[in-house]
């Protein structure tokens, strides 16, 4: 065996962690459930533990408590995240009526966010695609067709209102769009996962095993 991180005892360690875990995952296919359930948690915890400490480490404590600390009288905007903050931290221990408020502020700030960040970083730069001039010949009729394909996308949305027969057309089509870019998005998220089996049985043969070195 060879170890994946490093030929020291940390690094065989390691390798031998990761592929105890790649088997009880791969146990799954097997029926084994319990050790399967014990490596979902694992995975969850490991993961809000990350996200906590990065939170921690890259937000609180750079954007909140330094800049109150160093120079909080020139920033008063900066103290209403403090109660946000604390309201959110107790969130299973406080009334109903005191979190809420917090939690309508975080769940509409990010869904503004996320909205405005979809409009600015991808409708507007797939119109902008198919009007910016001059440009070649090709690189025009892929913009005109984005154009297109981004416009009838975005009828097959709209819902409630009267409708003729060119809109109704235009609205089917746009479905069909949807549909079809739903499923080259399933079929790549297939090959991927696929490439990640491969991925994990090539370490189990060969930075686990050693075979082929």
């Amino acid at each position: 065996m060879s170890g994946l991180y490093g030929a020291d005892a940390a690094g065989v360690a390691g390798t031998w962690v990761a592929a105890l875990v790649t088997i009880v995952i791969f146990g799954r296919l097997l029926g084994e459930r319990r050790l399967f359930a014990l490596a979902q948690y694992l995975l969850a915890g490991l993961a809000t533990g990350y996200l906590v400490i990065l939170s921690v480490r890259e937000v609180l404590v750079p954007r909140l408590l330094d800049p109150l600390v160093t120079d909080g009288a020139a920033r008063p905007a900066l103290w209403l995240a403090v109660p946000l903050v604390v309201a959110m931290a107790g969130a299973a221990y406080l009334p109903r009526r005191v979190v809420g408020v917090p939690v309508a502020v975080l769940v509409g700030g990010i869904a503004a966010f996320a909205l405005s960040g979809a409009i600015v970083g991808t409708v507007l730069p797939q119109l902008a695609s198919g009007i910016v001039a001059p440009r070649p010949a090709t690189a025009l009729v892929n913009g005109l067709i984005a154009l297109l394909v981004t416009a009838l996308v975005l009828v097959s949305f709209l819902h409630g209102g009267p409708r003729g027969r060119l809109s109704a057309s235009a609205a089917a089509a746009g479905r069909w769009l949807v549909i079809g870019g739903l499923g080259a998005w399933l079929g790549y998220l297939l090959v991927s996962r696929l490439a990640l089996v491969v991925d994990r049985i090539a370490f189990l043969m060969f930075d686990w095993l050693g075979i082929g070195r």
